[in-house]
């Protein structure tokens, strides 16, 4: 019996152990990457629009070009240089962690060197390269890389990531700078939103999802309901010594005393990033209603930071009588807010809801076709069952269009549309098609592949779909020419208004030389000094090519 009991207690040591290595590694202490206080303008997990937050973003003053120093000892793993993204970012591993410093000005000398190397012989701007332990080994508080605003960064700070070796969990950071960030506010709530199931829960008497503003912390109106129910909260946090917002750490819900949804932001896997769009309500994102968390598990949505036993989170109202919530929202300081609001229990018919068309199911494949176009959904695309539909649209121009019944439906990885192409584009050469997305603005670009008279491209949401067609070169425009000998600097926009740049080359009396790109400014850049260019007049071309290869040229003779 002993024994057995010994088993059974290491068993259990054993899965608690596990547990906890997927909450956070067991690395020691990690020094800060300044010297100088630190402040946050964003929080680990934040809700973007379609990812969670990687890291922690630490202020630089609004300024770039601030030392970054190596928080652990270890050697530099990689280095990447993209247009958009992190822009510059430096891979630091560790004794079985990774850490990840993104959004750089400049890296380190000799990784500048081998950098700027391997684009002269490769004739590219954008570089992912790895190194071996040897290479560039760095010591705990040594000099690491400058901090910057490069990629899609909206204001100098360092975007800095903490992982598992294999670079795909992300663990949240915060737990070992608690000491070094200041943070007595509690988070707050502004909106509580309510879901009845669809065909066996009502609220207000009807079918439709309801919001609920917290005046002071509490609701505007009372909550009548009745069958099965869910909620969602629209919520922020808030730190000291600065003015931005923050996302939550933990978000607990309990129906009369007992707990029906939990999550903690403490790790995910890149694997995980998309089911953001289960975990927010997407409906009233794109109406602008709000950034509402559903504190309920959608069918096909195993986020693993959900970690109630149970955490389904909906809650069947059968009995006509109060029903008392609570929802708890704190961060990682321990800072909360708790809100108290009741569910009055009010019978209500619940009919059969109208539907145009079947349920599909999330867990099967699903075709759908009509005259000109076809829907493939694999399974597990969709987080729930839902109606979906594709029909013509009469305000298609060269094509069918495909749209949802269903607002809230977004696809995981995406699903395939096809659309034949209509009469309108015969003799059009194939690789000018793309498929694009209605939106106030017009079409926005999709892609697209030509095959047989279809044109196929991966959605990632319902939407209203048509065939275009783009034969307009990039916008390759100088910016301030006259400025461009005094300042040693050639600098143009580049774009384009229907579908994007994808890729440009410049050169110097023939040969290859390197500009940089912007993409988030849309600026292409050449400096004469950093590449070493001498007095004279050069002859200068550039090329910049689009999604459909569309191409525009420069040429000119400049003065330097």
């Amino acid at each position: 019996m002993k024994d057995t009991l010994s088993k059974i207690f290491l068993t259990l040591a054993m899965l608690l152990m596990v547990g906890r290595s997927q909450a956070q590694p067991a690395i020691g202490d990690l020094r800060s990457p300044f010297d100088f206080e630190i402040l946050l303008s964003a929080s680990y997990a934040e809700l973007r629009s379609n990812h969670f937050h990687g890291g922690l973003d630490f202020k630089t003053g609004g300024v770039v070009g601030k030392h970054i120093k190596c928080v652990a000892d270890g050697y530099i793993y990689r280095a990447k240089v993209e247009a958009a993204g992190y822009g510059m970012a430096l891979y630091v591993m560790h004794d079985g962690y990774m850490t990840v410093y993104a959004h750089l000005d400049r890296f380190p000398d000799a990784v500048a060197k081998r950098v700027r190397k391997y684009q002269y012989d490769n004739e590219r701007f954008e570089v992912d390269m790895y190194f071996a332990p040897g290479d560039y080994p760095v010591k705990r508080g040594e000099f690491l890389a400058y901090a910057g605003n490069s990629g899609y960064s909206f204001g100098p700070h360092l975007h800095f990531e903490l992982r598992d070796s294999s670079g795909n969990r992300l663990y949240n950071p915060l737990p070992y700078y608690k000491n070094l960030v200041t943070d007595t506010r509690a988070p707050k709530a502004t909106a509580i939103t309510v879901y009845p199931r669809l065909g066996a829960g009502a609220v207000s008497g009807e079918q439709a999802s309801k919001c609920f503003e917290l005046k002071n912390g509490v609701l505007s109106d009372t909550i009548d309901a009745w069958g099965e129910i869910a909620f969602g909260i629209e919520a922020l946090d808030y730190m000291d010594k600065t003015s931005n917002k923050y996302g939550l750490y933990r978000i607990e819900l309990s129906v009369d005393g007992e707990l029906c949804f939990e999550n903690r932001m403490d790790s995910y896997t890149f694997s995980e990033n998309k089911l953001i769009l289960a975990c927010v309500d997407q409906a009233r994102e794109r109406r602008g209603e709000g950034t509402f968390q559903r504190l309920y598990r959608m069918p096909n949505n195993g986020f693993s930071e959900y970690r109630s036993p149970d955490a389904r989170g909906w809650v069947t109202i059968d009995e006509e009588r109060i029903y008392n919530v609570e929802c708890c929202i704190a961060d990682y300081h321990g800072n909360q807010s708790r809100y108290n609001f009741v569910v009055r229990g009010r019978e209500s018919e619940i009919a059969e809801p109208e539907r145009v068309s079947a349920p599909l199911s999330w867990n099967s494949d699903n075709v759908l076709e009509t005259e000109g176009a076809r829907l493939y959904i694999p399974k597990g695309e969709m987080f729930d069952d839902a109606c979906l539909a594709i029909a013509y649209d009469d305000s298609c121009t060269l094509s069918g269009s495909c749209y949802s019944t269903d607002e809230d439906v977004v696809f995981w990885h995406g699903a395939k549309l096809s659309l034949k192409a209509g009469d309108d584009v015969a003799g059009v050469p194939s690789d000018k098609l793309y498929i694009g997305k209605k939106g106030k603005k017009g079409l926005s670009w999709v892609g697209g592949k030509y095959s047989d008279g279809w044109l196929t491209a991966t959605i990632s949401s319902q939407g209203v779909y048509d065939i275009a067609v783009d034969t307009v070169p990039p916008v390759l425009k100088p910016v301030k020419e006259a400025s461009w000998e005094k300042n040693a600097k050639v600098v143009f926009d580049l774009d384009d208004k229907e579908t994007k740049p994808v890729s440009f080359r410049g050169t110097l009396n023939g040969k290859f030389v390197l500009f940089k790109y912007n993409r988030k400014e849309r600026r292409l850049t050449f400096d004469f000094r950093q590449e070493n260019i001498k007095s004279g007049t050069h002859k200068m071309r550039v090329v910049a090519t689009d999604a459909c290869g569309n191409t525009a040229v420069f040429e000119k003779s400049i003065k330097y």
